[in-house]
Formats: structure tokens, C-alpha cells, sequence
């Protein structure tokens, strides 16, 4: 049984934004709506006794704005990566989905019928996405042994890193649910070993 303490790791979803559900939204810097500042205010009130030693956050305003409310009155650092940004959806980012269905249909079935692999017009595909997270995310770890940290980050960003934890399968990425301001808990060992404690709450 392992006795060192693991690195804990609060994974949260940033709130609801401009245009929720019906654009895509990856590294366009999108607004929050007013929902979405009192998702936040609540998660960083419901995680108020975490002894955060640090809190992280993608360089986009939606996530800036969900770690400075969990950091507040902490006098801990706000440390801002973009390697933690959504999928790069290039051309697409902004767009509505009715619209992408009626003009790049093709182009469309493409990534849903290879999620991983297909690259996004002028972004990137998933499996990019995951090669630009887990570096980032075993650096976090690393500097953090021990201590217990928050990352607010976006939908598709959690999922990759959720799935690693699983072992899950990328393929399957919309299986798992990230809803906005949703909280997941993560808890890496030294030896290697990640165990999940909570995912989407």
C-alpha cells in the first residue's frame, strides 16, 4: 500500500458561456454569462476549505475567471498555461453547428467518424489535444507532490485528462459528461498510480 501522499488534483469545467450549445467553442475567448460568474462564485465557495497550494487555469478568459474566484483571499498564485486551452477548432471555432452541417457536412462526418484522429480545418484533431495536455498536466503534478491543487480548465481538456486516469479509450471523447462548473477529483501517487475520486460533480 502506498504511504506517501498523493498530489490531489480538483478539476473543474469552467461556466456557461456566450452561445452555450449551439457554437463551437475552442480557443476563441468567449464571455461567460452571468450564470456562468455565479456557477463559479458557487464552486469556489463549495471548495472554500481545500488547502489549495496553487491554482491553474488555461489562458482563456472563461477559465482565468473560475480560478481567480477559487484562488481569492487565498494569497496563492493564479498560474495561467495555455497548454490547458480547449481543442483548436481552426476555422470552425465561433461557428454554429447548423452551420457547419449545411456547409462542410463532409468535413463534419469526418471528425465524428475519427474523433481522435481527424484534424479539425486549421486546428487540431483530439489525439493532438492530448499530446499538448498530459505534458503539461505531469508537470503540475510534479512540482505539486504531496499538496493539493485546482485546474479550471474547458470540456474537451478534462476529458483527456480524465480518460488517461480511466484508461479509457479517446474514441469514445463525448461519452463522458463535463457539464459547465462541473468538479472532478483526481489523486496521483508517486509510484504511477492515479485514483479518481469524482468525476462530473
Amino acid at each position: 500500500m502506498n504511504s506517501s501522499p498523493p498530489t490531489r488534483l480538483f478539476l473543474i469545467r469552467h461556466g456557461e458561456v456566450e452561445g452555450a450549445g449551439l457554437r463551437l467553442h475552442g480557443h476563441v475567448d468567449v464571455a461567460l454569462t452571468a450564470h456562468g460568474h455565479g456557477q463559479l462564485a458557487a464552486v469556489a465557495e463549495r471548495l472554500r476549505e481545500e488547502p489549495f497550494a496553487a491554482v491553474y487555469c488555461s489562458d482563456l478568459q472563461r477559465a482565468r475567471f473560475g480560478a481567480e474566484q477559487v484562488a481569492a483571499g487565498r494569497g496563492i498564485p493564479v498560474v495561467e498555461d495555455p497548454a490547458f486551452r480547449e481543442l483548436d477548432m481552426g476555422r470552425w471555432d465561433g461557428r454554429l453547428m447548423a452551420e457547419l452541417w449545411r456547409e462542410e457536412r463532409t468535413e463534419l462526418q469526418g471528425w465524428w467518424d475519427d474523433l481522435v484522429g481527424f484534424t479539425l480545418p486549421g486546428g487540431e484533431s483530439v489525439g493532438a489535444l492530448r499530446r499538448r495536455v498530459l505534458p503539461a498536466l505531469e508537470r503540475l503534478v510534479a512540482q505539486h507532490r504531496g499538496e493539493t491543487v485546482a485546474l479550471v480548465a474547458h470540456g474537451g481538456t478534462n476529458r483527456v485528462i480524465l480518460f488517461e486516469a480511466l484508461g479509457m479509450d479517446l474514441a469514445r471523447f463525448h461519452a463522458l459528461a463535463q457539464d459547465y462548473a462541473c468538479v472532478n477529483r483526481l489523486e496521483y501517487f508517486p509510484d504511477g498510480n492515479t485514483v479518481v475520486k469524482l468525476v462530473n460533480g
